[in-house]
């Protein structure tokens, strides 16, 4: 047998791809660290409609992976898709800047988020199709490590352009032409999508599309009631953001902790996924809602610089131990002939619920005290810590099928 190069399912698809998703990735971040200030500062917002925009916005890519990828299944085709979405979100963040007052941004954000939820089934088909399927995790590996490596260039990136701005321009200036300078990286990634080469296959007919949970085991329906639950709990990034400014900290010292999260988010994901195939997915996703509420405490009680520091960094190991293996949990008790359907009711369930969220966490910040936004998340998150540590997964076996049987 051939030896293999390392370059091996590396396909010029898969390369192409990783280009795209570094380059948008570096686009989206480069805003999101300052995203809060700007809506405060520039356009007349508080935290009560912070919430709702990055509440609405999460929601609104969760509805739109349901259905995105089964509409290119219907069309016989990824790419056009793929571009479309790509198009979407740039031609929004060109004019984020421009926006007047936080409704129309809210409006821009909504469009820019459906762009990112069109997009995103259709990419990982792309991926999958592009690749032998012996290589499809190192593909996807790959991907992955593309798109954090743009997550933490991003914000590295904003740290020196408002060193350079705010002297000038001032902070909602500063803001502006930083927003509009992220518009670059995503309108190149943009034209790359032309570089991606797609085999035309026939339209095919679909069922008519249920997201419905009736068929599936009863404990699979409870750990999506879990999930959901943690996701009510997992308010906007934004929220923590803020809470270093609401301190007395610089802005600056709120995009290097963002920069701190994404360095310890990123170098746990992998690690977690390998752990998981161990040891289960549950301890995994314990040890994430754990570190969650151990981070909304800290900064509800004691938010000084130390305390500040250490929260990013739970909040990094919570998204590295939950996220992923959460989906990959729901994959595994899923039906065969329905992973497409309930990993869609998943995604509408956990998203939908992000909404809700953003408005309570926005409230209890405006009306009560911005403290009260993270006893309400630690109390949250540990309710859902307790249901997953009471649920009784079933006995699966093996990654492989050669192995002993393991607990979910």
């Amino acid at each position: 047998m051939a030896t293999r190069t390392w370059r091996y399912g590396l396909t010029a698809n898969i390369l192409v791809l990783g280009v795209v998703s570094l380059l948008t990735d570096f686009s989206s971040e480069m805003i999101i660290p300052i995203l809060p200030f700007y809506l405060i500062l520039a356009l007349g917002a508080n935290a009560l409609i912070v919430g709702l925009i990055e509440g609405t916005a999460d929601a609104v890519v969760a509805f739109m992976k349901v259905v995105s990828g089964r509409w290119s299944d219907v069309a016989g085709s990824r790419k056009g898709f793929v571009e479309a979405g790509y198009g979407l979100s740039t031609v929004m963040k060109v004019l984020f800047p421009f926006a007047a007052a936080w409704p129309q941004f809210f409006g821009m954000r909504i469009v820019e988020r459906l762009g990112k939820g069109v997009r995103d089934a259709p990419r990982d088909a792309l991926l999958t199709e592009s690749t032998p399927a012996d290589a499809r995790g190192k593909a996807f590996g790959f991907h992955r490590s593309m798109d954090t490596a743009g997550a933490i260039i991003g914000p590295v990136v904003t740290l020196g352009l408002l060193a350079l701005l705010l002297p000038v321009w001032g902070e909602a200036g500063a803001y502006r032409l930083i927003i509009l300078a992220a518009a670059l990286p995503a309108a190149v990634s943009f034209l790359c999508v032309s570089l991606v080469r797609e085999r035309r296959r026939a339209a095919v007919r679909q069922p008519r599309l249920r997201v419905s949970l009736s068929r599936v085991p009863r404990s699979l329906r409870l750990f999506i009631a879990i999930a959901s639950v943690f996701s009510f709990a997992d308010f906007s990034v934004a929220f923590l953001l803020l809470r270093v400014t609401d301190v007395g900290q610089a802005t600056v010292v709120a995009i290097l902790l963002y920069v701190l999260f994404n360095v310890v988010y990123a170098s746990h994901a992998f690690p977690a996924g390998i752990l998981s195939d161990r040891v289960g997915r549950r301890p995994v996703i314990l040890v994430g809602y754990a570190a969650f509420v151990v981070m909304a405490v800290l900064l509800a009680a004691t938010p000084n610089l130390v305390t500040l520091a250490l929260g990013f960094v739970l909040y990094g190991l919570s998204y590295g131990m939950a996220e992923g293996t959460q989906r990959a949990l729901v994959a595994d008790l899923a039906p065969p002939e329905s992973k497409a359907t309930v990993l869609g009711a998943y995604h509408t369930s956990t998203g939908f619920v992000k909404l809700a969220s953003g408005l309570v966490a926005g409230a209890l910040w405006v009306l009560v005290v911005p403290a009260a936004t993270f006893w309400f998340g630690a109390v949250v998150a540990a309710v859902a810590a307790g249901m997953l540590f009471l649920w009784r997964p079933p006995v699966m076996s093996s990654i492989s099928g050669q192995g002993p049987p393991r607990p979910a």
